[in-house]
């Protein structure tokens, strides 16, 4: 059965992906990017069937989740930018400025509470094409595959150096 294999290798890509967004210096990767976009197609293909969409559910919920996703994404630069300024104004030995802190610190948490609602808006939406169950179902397979990618990334530093976790 070749589907584990993609789910795998789905978890890989994700898990890898901002170290390899870090990494890239503009320099363009076909092979990553055709890999990539192989993995997402086969997992539309599976949210396809195991939501049993129509074209018409599936191309909207690829313009919902392209769009939302676009939007996390740049929340989450701005999100380690502030956090970077953060982390800087409070370096030990540095005096830090009480009210660049303070700023930072409302700035990110006001980014915290959009990026949270942003689901919510995503929900209302897919709510406009497809019924309870086939949103739940969207949301349990990415919260999977989320998990997968989260404990790959916790298991490759053993990985690399062929250790167990612990």
């Amino acid at each position: 059965m070749r589907l584990p294999m993609y789910w795998a290798l789905a978890v890989l890509l994700l898990a890898g992906a901002p170290a390899l967004r870090a990494q890239d210096s503009g320099v363009d990767h076909p092979r990553l990017e055709q890999l990539r976009r192989r993995v997402r197609e086969r997992y539309a293909e599976r949210v396809r069937q195991e939501l049993n969409l129509t074209d018409d559910q599936m191309r909207r919920l690829r313009t919902t989740v392209g769009s939302y996703g676009a939007e996390r994404r740049d929340m989450e630069a701005r999100q380690r930018s502030l956090r970077g300024a953060l982390l800087q104004q409070l370096r030990p030995g540095i005096t830090a400025s009480r009210d660049s802190v303070a700023r930072l610190t409302d700035e990110l948490m006001s980014l915290r509470v959009r990026y949270a609602e942003s689901f919510r808006g995503e929900q209302a939406e897919m709510a406009k094409y497809l019924d309870p169950i086939q949103r739940a179902k969207v949301t349990v397979l990415r919260e999977r595959l989320l998990n997968r990618a989260q404990e790959l990334r916790r298991r490759r530093p053993f990985m690399e150096r062929g250790q167990q976790p612990e």
